[in-house]
């Protein structure tokens, strides 16, 4: 089969680590040790990637209409301007996901191998449903970015085996969907796994909560536009005229969706994370939903990486992020789409009656989270917005030494400005989302957290949609606004108002307005607009900026002024990702994906 070519090298039967020859050890030897085989386990887990770091080429914002990456020669700005083709690896995780899948199921056939006196039985049956767990994760990965795929025996094949028996069709994405979900009930229903790992040495691992977090994700997939009665793959099938996707729409499938996403609200009836500042008696909004990424393992958490990158020359998304003062590389930067996507303080969006939007000049007193003399546009936000968004003119979140924060300047000659380097917002914007106040960059070194993957507002806004597009009437949608009206309480804003809940159609916009929001810049925005099928008007389309080429001081207008940014190309191809052509090659029974 074509990706067994690639991963024999990586996990045959023959060899598992790659060691000089007279420190080799065979597979055999692997299983043998409880410390080897612990260390395969790891090394299954290693290929969940780090949505936010930008060294392993998976951060997809700069695809998005969430933002861009000045560094123009990156994979982003080569998608972005058209120049995209099956041999071009841009994100390709197709063969990376794959060797997942192998190690998972080498793991899985040869764990009870393992007879080492310290290694429990307990321990032994656990292990194992972790690794079946992590299989069907790397399907899901590949799934939501490639479509139907080809699903591997569950027993490895022979590192001998002939190129006749390594072609293998693609299966149909009901088939795939199907067995991905199967997979997920069968480790839900093992006695073998915990609902939830306690110890702090657990951290990290694969548990039903997790598991439950995948399925919702999956079934939402499964029950959205591209891939449940899309008529623009009718003609997508396998050589033998196997049909590869669905048509017909089915509306089930939305109810499935509402129902794995409810069965997990159900077992965290703590809700979402709310921090009350010392000495105070209520939860403050700006402070929860900062902290929510940074306070490791908080109630809202239900699968992360113990830590993000916090030392050398990478520090991963924070250095990336942070302004060039504070030694950042000062190169993410945020679409006005984005910008113009949060809600006011009152909870309307910018563009509705009574918002009390303005463009025009800057504010002559200090509000709560702004000073005097800032841009009108950025006074009177959510929270949220104060949060996430670096503007010209605000404050960055590090303080040194008790001394006043250093005011981030993003026009033309300021301290973070174009002129200074080629290191440079292009839209005159940054963020600080998901940055820690305590991280030092200037000494190299950011503070020890987790990386949130998956938490409980994400469910919520899976059951809210999921319970709306299952059938149009006002009860689910009452039911559905319950959990969005729990993530604005926890922004800081007012619950959504009757004309938001008078239709299906008004309800999926608030739906959809409160996702991009609430999980903005963590990685869904691409999977998002695309399984909605949005994705040629919103990534397609320009993107917009502030003029990062004008301005001499935080007050001059010429800055404060709608520029085009990046123009940009989304074909209809684009919605899903090309198999790598030296794959399609090896295996002609694989065939590629419609338009490329």
């Amino acid at each position: 089969m074509l990706i067994l070519l690639s991963m024999l090298a990586l996990s045959s039967c023959k060899k598992f680590l790659d060691k000089q020859p007279d420190d080799m050890l065979t597979i055999d030897e692997v299983f043998k040790s409880r410390v080897q085989t612990q260390a395969y386990l790891s090394s299954v887990y290693s290929f969940i990637p780090d949505i936010l770091s930008m060294q392993n080429n998976y951060n997809t914002l700069g695809i998005t209409d969430e933002g861009d990456f000045i560094w123009a020669a990156s994979w982003a700005g080569q998608m972005n301007n058209g120049n995209w083709n099956p041999s071009s690896g841009y994100y390709d995780k197709w063969g990376a996901f794959y060797k997942g899948i192998r190690s998972a199921s080498i793991f899985i056939n040869r764990v009870d191998e393992c007879d080492d006196p310290t290694l429990s039985i307990e321990m032994r049956k656990s292990w194992k449903q972790e690794a079946r767990a992590l299989r069907a994760i790397y399907y899901f990965f590949l799934v939501r970015q490639y479509g139907p795929v080809v699903i591997l025996p569950l027993q490895t094949t022979d590192v001998n085996a002939s190129n006749e028996e390594l072609q293998m069709p693609r299966r149909p994405f009901d088939e795939c969907m199907n067995f991905i979900i199967s997979e997920f009930d069968a480790v839900l229903n093992s006695p073998d796994l915990p609902e939830r790992f306690i110890s702090a040495n657990d951290k990290g691992r694969i548990d039903k909560l997790t598991i439950m977090g995948f399925k919702s994700r999956a079934l939402l997939l499964s029950a959205s536009p591209l891939f449940n009665g899309n008529a623009d793959y009718a003609g997508f099938k396998n050589l033998d005229g196997t049909a590869l996707t669905n048509s017909t729409y089915d509306a089930s499938k939305w109810q499935k969706a509402a129902d794995a996403a409810k069965a997990l609200i159900d077992k965290m009836p703590a809700g979402l994370y709310k921090k009350i500042p010392d000495g105070q008696s209520v939860f403050d909004p700006f402070i929860s939903y900062r902290d929510l990424f940074l306070d490791r393992w908080n109630q809202e958490v239900i699968y992360a990486r113990p830590q993000m990158a916090s030392s050398g020359a990478d520090v991963g998304w924070e250095r990336h992020c942070a302004p060039r003062f504070v030694n950042g590389w000062n190169g993410v930067g945020i679409s006005q789409q984005m910008i113009d996507s949060y809600f006011m303080i009152n909870g309307k969006k910018i563009n509705e009656t009574g918002s009390q939007y303005s463009e025009v000049g800057f504010n002559t007193a200090p509000g709560k989270y702004t000073k005097a003399n800032t841009f009108n546009m950025y006074v009177n936000r959510e929270p949220r917005f104060y949060v996430s968004i670096m503007y010209n003119g605000a404050d960055w979140i590090y303080k040194q030494d008790g001394k006043p924060a250093q005011t981030v300047e993003l026009f033309f000659t300021g301290n973070s400005g174009k002129q200074g380097s080629h290191d440079h917002s292009a839209t005159g914007y940054l963020t600080s989302k998901n940055i820690s106040p305590n991280s030092n960059l200037v000494e190299w070194t950011g503070a020890l957290r987790s990386l949130v993957l998956i938490r409980l507002g994400e469910i919520y806004l899976n059951y809210a949609e999921a319970l709306n597009e299952a059938a149009d009437n006002q009860t689910n949608r009452e039911q559905a606004a319950v959990y969005i009206d729990k993530i604005r309480e926890r922004a800081g804003i007012p619950a959504l108002t009757a004309d938001k809940k008078a239709s299906q159609n008004a309800f999926r916009e608030a739906i959809r307005d409160e996702r991009r929001v609430e999980l903005a810049f963590e990685g869904f925005r691409a999977w998002d607009t695309r399984r909605w099928k949005i994705a040629e008007q919103t990534d397609g389309a320009p993107l917009i900026g502030m003029n990062v080429d004008a301005g001499k001081s935080l007050t001059d207008l010429e800055f404060y002024k709608r520029t085009v940014i990046e123009k940009r190309v989304f074909l209809k191809s684009y919605y899903l990702w090309p198999i790598p052509q030296s794959d399609i090659v090896r295996n002609k029974q694989c065939v590629q994906n419609p338009g490329w």
